[in-house]
C-alpha cells in the first residue's frame, strides 16, 4: 500500500472510531443509569486525562517504541479496555475504566497527525487529501452508529467502538510504514521546553485552544440537545454528518486555496465563524438553523484544525512534531475542551442553549490572540533542532 493511501485509510479508520465515541458516549453513559451532569463529569474526566496522556505519555511512549508499534498495540489495548465496560456498574468501576481508556485512546489521534505531518513535510503525501478522508470515516461512525442506536439502543454504542477498533488495530499492520521506528524516537528526544518558550506557538496553541474548546457544547452536548427537540437517533446522525461533509470539502480544496493565505487571517476567520455559529444556535433554538449552522464547521474546525497543522509544517522542526502534536491534542482538544463540558454540563441544566452561548463567548478574546500571533510570526518562532534544554 503506498504511503498516501495508507495515510488515507488510516485516518479514516481511526476518526470512524471518533465519529462513534465523541457524538455517542454521553448518550452511552446514560444508559449506565448516570444523569447527564454526571455523564458529562465522566466526558470532563476522560478530556483531562486525555490531556496529560497526550502531552506527556505520547512523547514518553516515542522514546521507547516506533510509531508502527504503538500504531498496533494502542488500539488493541483501547479495544480490551473498552470491554471491561460491559460487566461492570456503579461510579467507581466507570471512573476506573474512563481513566484507563482516555489514557490509550485518544493518544491515537496526535500520533496520526504526527505521521502524517512527517510525510507532509517530505512531499510523500497531501495532507489535505489524506485528512479528508478521516472526515469521511467521521461522517459513516456517525451514521452508523445513529442507525444502530435507533434499532437497538444507546447501549450498542460500545459494541459498534469496539468492532472500529479492532479494525484499525489490524489495519496498522499494512497501513503504516516501519519507516517511523527511528524518526519518533529521536523526535522525542528534544526539550519540550524550548518549543513552549516560543511566544508564536504560545499564542498559536492558545488559540486553538479557545477555538476548538468552544466546540464543547457541540460535541458533548449536541446529540441530547436535538434529543430533547425530539429527533429520532437515524435523524440525528444526518444531521451531524452535514457538518463533516462541510469539513470534507474544506480539506479537498484547502491545500490549493489557503496555500498563500497567512495563518493569522486563517484563524482570524475561524474566530468570526465561531461566534456567529454557536451565537445562532443560542439565539434561535430550532433544529433547521442547528442544521444550517452545521455548514459552518468547515470553518470553526476545519480551518482552525488546517492552520494549526500548517504552523506546524512551515516553522515546525521535525525534532518537535511529536511535541507539537501532542501539546494540540492535550491542551486544544483535552484539557481545554474537559474543563469546558464541565461548565457546560451545569450550563446545560439550567437551559439547553446556554452552553452555546458560553461557547460564542469564549471565542472573543481569541482575536487579540491573533493579533499577537501575527506579530510574533513577524520574528524568529522556534527553536532550532538543538537537544539541549
Amino acid at each position: 500500500m503506498n504511503k498516501q493511501a495508507g495515510m488515507s485509510v488510516q485516518f479514516y479508520l481511526f476518526f470512524f472510531t471518533w465519529g462513534v465515541f465523541i457524538p455517542y458516549w454521553t448518550a452511552w453513559l446514560k444508559t449506565k443509569g448516570f444523569s447527564i451532569e454526571e455523564a458529562g463529569w465522566f466526558v470532563s474526566l476522560s478530556l483531562i486525562v486525555r490531556s496529560a496522556s497526550t502531552l506527556y505519555g505520547y512523547p514518553a511512549l516515542c522514546r521507547v517504541a516506533p510509531l508502527s508499534q504503538l500504531a498496533r498495540w494502542l488500539p488493541f489495548l483501547s479495544a480490551v479496555i473498552l470491554l471491561g465496560f460491559i460487566p461492570f456498574q456503579g461510579f467507581v468501576p466507570i471512573l476506573v475504566l474512563t481513566v484507563l481508556f482516555a489514557w490509550t485512546y485518544p493518544v491515537l489521534l496526535p500520533m496520526n497527525e504526527t505521521i502524517a505531518n512527517m510525510l507532509a513535510k517530505e512531499k510523500q503525501i497531501d495532507y489535505g487529501r489524506s485528512r479528508l478522508w478521516g472526515s469521511v470515516g467521521y461522517i459513516v461512525g456517525l451514521y452508523v452508529t445513529g442507525w444502530i442506536t435507533s434499532r437497538l439502543g444507546d447501549a450498542s454504542t460500545l459494541y459498534v467502538l469496539f468492532i472500529g477498533l479492532i479494525v484499525v488495530y489490524l489495519h496498522s499492520f499494512v497501513g503504516v510504514s516501519n519507516q517511523f521506528a527511528t524518526k519518533a524516537s529521536t523526535a522525542a528526544n528534544v526539550s519540550m521546553r524550548k518549543l513552549f518558550k516560543s511566544r508564536a506557538f504560545i499564542w498559536c496553541l492558545f488559540v486553538c485552544i479557545l477555538l476548538q474548546g468552544a466546540h464543547a457544547a457541540y460535541n458533548s452536548y449536541g446529540v441530547v440537545y436535538l434529543q430533547k427537540m425530539g429527533i429520532d437517533n437515524s435523524q440525528i446522525g444526518l444531521i451531524m454528518i452535514v457538518a463533516v461533509v462541510a469539513e470534507i470539502g474544506f480539506f479537498y480544496v484547502a491545500d490549493r486555496f489557503m496555500a498563500n493565505v497567512p495563518i493569522a487571517v486563517m484563524f482570524f476567520i475561524a474566530a468570526v465563524s465561531s461566534v456567529v455559529r454557536w451565537g445562532a444556535i443560542y439565539l434561535f433554538p430550532d433544529a433547521t438553523v442547528f442544521i444550517i449552522t452545521q455548514v459552518l464547521h468547515a470553518i470553526t474546525f476545519g480551518l482552525t484544525h488546517f492552520a494549526y497543522m500548517r504552523f506546524v509544517n512551515q516553522w515546525v522542526p521535525n525534532a518537535y512534531i511529536p511535541s507539537a502534536q501532542g501539546a494540540y491534542a492535550s491542551l486544544a482538544m483535552g484539557l481545554g475542551t474537559g474543563l469546558l463540558t464541565i461548565l457546560c454540563g451545569y450550563a446545560y441544566a439550567v437551559s439547553p442553549q446556554l452552553p452555546f452561548l458560553l461557547m460564542a463567548a469564549l471565542t472573543i478574546p481569541s482575536f487579540g490572540l491573533v493579533f499577537l500571533l501575527h506579530g510574533a510570526l513577524k520574528r524568529q518562532p522556534l527553536p532550532t533542532t538543538s537537544t539541549s534544554s
